[in-house]
Order: structure tokens, then C-alpha cells, then sequence
């Protein structure tokens, strides 16, 4: 026999002194009466009280508190088998971390902004497994296809726009590395682009469509702004400066809505621009919950039964029966005098 709160079994040392009181009682009841009239009157004084009734009466209550402890500490015995089976959708974050995201054109900044819309994205999670892709210039893979939600959020606030050597932006390559993490034969491959748009490598939509080939859903959350931003940087003395390109320009950054939209567009997916409602990570979710969900685990459980019910069943009677037990009865002194 298994319990599931064993703790409570210690509440059991309260029924011997429940039953101590009780001959406790009983003894101090003959007592008493011996302070005014001789013991040997004591049973033609109590006839219309029952001793035997009064105890077993008792008995009963303490039976159905010992009943009802036991209930409480959850008996288990008799095995059962349960088959857990999980459903999802495999969802791959690919989080945009070049220099441009440190813009201040969305507070405090484009990556914190991103960051805190993918953790509020992974809270909406419910069986799905996700995965985190990082990219600029490159991509990697920050964190595999996982269900284990606070990991990924761990990993996820390990990024910034220093996590990636390579500068510029390339969304076809970090599409390409997304895909690399689903199976081939998955009817729905979803993939949410986080990133301001500003594709350098200038082939996200050629890759996109070729991803849209292969069962891939690609939605796109814009962050940034179409009036733009410069870059804050921190130099070698510590001041804040701004970034500036090859020729000693400062680079300007914009959100491009057109090319987030045309890479969603080729997959059947939806762009979204951020808004500090955070409606459009809900309005993501309603997307990705309208798809076809497959099995993602199945898991098979051996415990034992519950059986608490039988004990709460005993208690409740015993405490039905003791309701019914009279202990004093009608005076039989009466018909005596009579």
C-alpha cells in the first residue's frame, strides 16, 4: 500500500487519547456522583442513562475520525495503467540580433522589445515544442526543438546583439537553419521571423518561397519603426556614439515592412507589426491553433489507485449510526415511585 499525503497518518495519535478521555469521562462521572450519595445507589440513580450507549455512541465518532484521517492520507493500492499522449505544433523563433536591433526608435530597445515578445509567446505555449534560432550575418541554433518552456526562456535572455560575430542581416539563411529542425514530412512547419526587415543579403524571398515548398508557415513580427533610427554603440572610453558604415556615415535604420510582409506572404503566413498591446502575439497564437496538431509524445504511466472513497464511505456511516444512538432513555425512576 502507497500514500499520497503520509504526513496526515500522524494525525492518528489522536485516537487514543480520544478513547482515554472517553473511559476518562466514564470514570470521572461515578466519581462525582460518589461526592453526594453512596456508590451502590449510583445504578438506580442512572437508570435513564445507558453507560454502554454513551461509550459506544463515542466509540463510533472516534471510529469515523480515525476512518475519515485515513481518507485524508490518501490509501493507494491497485495498479492502473495511464497513456499520456501530447499533441503540438513544432515552432521555430528565429530572433534577428544584428547591430541595428540595439535601435532606441522602440523602448528601451528593438532586441529588448523582441526578447520580451518571445517570452510572453512562449508563456501562450501548451504542448507545442519551440526552438530559438539566432542570426545577423550567420545563424545558429540557440536552442533545439523543446517543450521544456523555461529552459527556452533561459536561453533566450542569453541573446543580445553581440551573441552573433557576423555582422549584417541575412533572413534567408537564418529560414534555412530554421527548417533544418523539422522533419521532412511535417505537414505544418512554423516559423516566426522576429527582425526590423532590413535584409542585406537580399534573398529572404527567393529562400521563403522555397521554404513555402516544403510545408513551411513563416510569420514575420516586425520591430522597429518606418520613420527609422540611428544605432547607439558604446566605444572604447565608454560614450555613447553612433554607428556609422564604411564611409563614416551614420547608418540610419528603418523597419522594412514590405520585405517582412512578402517573405509571410509566400508561405501563407502573416506579418505583424509590434504594438505595445502585444496583440499581435495572441492573434500569432490564434494562427498557429487553427492548424492541424500532431502527436508529439505518447508516455505510459503505472500507479496506483486512489481508494480514500471506501474510508469516507465507512466514516460517514459510522457517524450515520452514532446519529441515531440515544443514550438516555425514559425515566424508569417514576414507575419505581409509582
Amino acid at each position: 500500500m502507497q500514500w499520497g499525503n503520509p504526513y496526515l497518518l500522524f494525525l492518528l495519535v489522536i485516537i487514543p487519547v480520544f478513547l482515554i478521555l472517553i473511559f476518562a469521562a466514564n470514570h470521572s462521572r461515578k466519581k462525582n456522583f460518589a461526592k453526594f450519595a453512596e456508590v451502590k445507589f449510583y445504578d438506580f440513580f442512572m437508570l435513564e442513562f445507558s453507560s454502554f450507549h454513551w461509550i459506544f455512541k463515542n466509540f463510533l465518532f472516534v471510529g469515523a475520525i480515525f476512518f475519515l484521517i485515513i481518507a485524508l492520507a490518501i490509501p493507494r493500492w491497485g495498479k492502473e495503467v495511464q497513456i499520456i499522449k501530447k499533441e503540438g505544433i513544432d515552432i521555430v523563433i528565429a530572433l534577428d540580433v544584428s547591430k541595428s536591433m540595439d535601435a532606441t526608435d522602440i523602448q528601451p530597445s528593438r532586441i529588448k522589445r523582441a526578447k520580451d515578445q518571445i517570452s510572453l509567446f512562449i508563456d501562450q505555449l501548451k504542448g507545442d515544442r519551440i526552438a530559438i534560432v539566432a542570426f545577423a550575418g550567420k545563424s545558429f541554433v540557440q536552442c533545439p526543438l523543446t517543450n521544456d518552456y523555461g529552459s527556452a526562456k533561459l536561453f533566450l535572455d542569453l541573446l543580445d546583439t553581440e551573441s552573433v560575430g557576423s555582422y549584417g542581416t541575412n533572413i534567408g539563411a537564418a529560414i534555412e537553419k530554421s527548417l533544418e529542425l523539422f522533419h521532412e514530412k511535417e505537414k505544418n512547419k512554423v516559423i516566426i521571423i522576429v527582425s526590423d526587415g532590413e535584409d542585406l543579403a537580399e534573398n529572404a524571398e527567393k529562400i521563403a518561397a522555397k521554404a513555402a515548398q516544403q510545408n513551411a508557415i513563416i510569420y514575420t513580427l516586425g520591430i522597429g519603426s518606418p520613420e527609422g533610427s540611428t544605432i547607439p554603440i558604446t566605444n572604447k572610453q565608454g560614450d555613447v556614439v553612433y554607428a556609422k558604415d564604411d564611409k563614416g556615415d551614420i547608418i540610419f535604420t528603418k523597419l522594412d515592412i514590405n520585405t517582412l510582409t512578402q517573405i509571410a506572404r509566400k508561405t501563407r503566413g502573416r506579418f505583424f507589426p509590434i504594438t505595445p498591446q502585444q496583440s499581435e502575439i495572441f492573434e500569432i497564437m490564434k494562427n498557429i491553433n487553427s492548424l492541424e496538431k500532431k502527436k508529439l509524445d505518447s508516455k505510459e504511466y503505472t500507479r496506483y489507485k486512489e481508494q480514500y472513497h471506501y474510508f469516507v464511505i465507512i466514516a460517514l456511516l459510522f457517524l450515520i449510526i452514532e446519529s441515531f444512538i440515544i443514550y438516555r432513555k425514559k425515566s424508569k425512576l417514576n414507575r419505581v415511585l409509582k
